[in-house]
């Protein structure tokens, strides 16, 4: 088993004999440097701290406004709900509709 161990090792490292130093470009280090030294490109308007806090502040203040007229619009509802709900009881009694008749329906199915 240690024979095995070091042909393994001794193949590993052998596969390393024909590998020959890397090479550069001409001139890389001075062009490395030179963009180095350029200073960087301006960031974009929108990552500007003023604007994203001017946009940050547009945003609540259209969910403001939404909530604040889902408020309003609820009390319309509610209205609206007493008139539907006085509409669907008056249609009940007059064709003799009750909750009881549909429960001993419902019961009378299950047989």
């Amino acid at each position: 088993m240690n024979k095995e161990r070091n042909s393994k090792v001794e193949e590993i490292l052998g596969s390393l004999d024909g590998v020959k130093r890397a090479s550069m470009p001409a001139f890389f280090y001075t062009r490395l440097k030179a963009r180095m030294e350029t200073p960087a490109p301006q960031r974009p308007w929108m990552l500007r701290p003023v604007y994203a806090l001017a946009a940050l502040v547009v945003v609540l203040l259209i969910n403001a406004a939404v909530i604040l007229k889902e408020d309003h619009s609820n009390d319309n509802n509610t209205v609206a709900a007493t008139t539907d709900t006085d509409t669907l009881q008056s249609i009940a009694a007059e064709y003799s509709l009750n909750d009881n008749n549909a429960v001993l329906f419902e019961m009378n199915q299950d047989k």
